[in-house]
């Protein structure tokens, strides 16, 4: 099969140049002449201990300041999740090492433009957060200003579900068992 220039296809699958295609704002297909979806990729850090998780208070955003989420950022250009993650960390004042995080949970977010949320915990850091927007708070207790589908992807994080869509829909009734 033919591809692009720059898009080379070997073990590891599609290689960074051909990401690059489909992330982001909508763009053409090149192999087809289509206009592609481009989605937002977000990282969330779920770090918990003791029955507490870490959450951030969100500032200049435009969205939702004021409200808490665990820590979190978008993912760059050429960078892979895991970076994403240790970036996300040293601004809560934090390291973390690429052994100690794994997927918690993966939200499709519908409610707006399109967004993937990665939630990744956390086992292991150093440190403590220095950031003065972070805190921690009990699960079984979460502040009542918080974005919902953060609140939502927490819950379900808890309850060891791996996916979920926000926000969540009811199946068709002739797909219902």
């Amino acid at each position: 099969m033919l591809y692009p220039e720059g898009v080379h296809i070997g073990q590891g699958g599609v290689s960074t140049a051909a990401r690059r295609i489909t992330m982001g704002r909508p763009s053409e297909n090149p192999m087809s002449g289509e206009r592609r979806r481009r989605v937002v990729v977000d990282v969330y850090l779920l770090l918990a201990r003791d029955g507490q998780v870490l959450l951030s208070q969100r500032a200049n955003t435009g969205y939702g300041d004021g409200a808490y989420e665990p820590p979190s950022g978008q993912l760059s250009d050429r960078e892979t999740i895991v970076e994403t993650a240790i970036r996300i960390a040293g601004g809560a004042g934090i390291s973390i090492e690429t052994e100690n995080v794994t997927l918690a949970h993966v939200m499709h977010d519908v409610s707006g433009g399109g967004r993937i949320a990665f939630f990744l915990a956390v086992s292991g850091w150093e440190g403590e957060p220095t950031a003065p927007d972070v805190g921690w708070f009990p699960f079984a207790e979460l502040p009542t200003n918080m974005l919902d589908r953060a609140r939502v992807a927490l819950r379900h994080y808890e309850e060891g579900m791996r996916f979920s869509t926000y926000p969540a829909f009811a199946p068709p009734t002739h797909l219902a068992c």
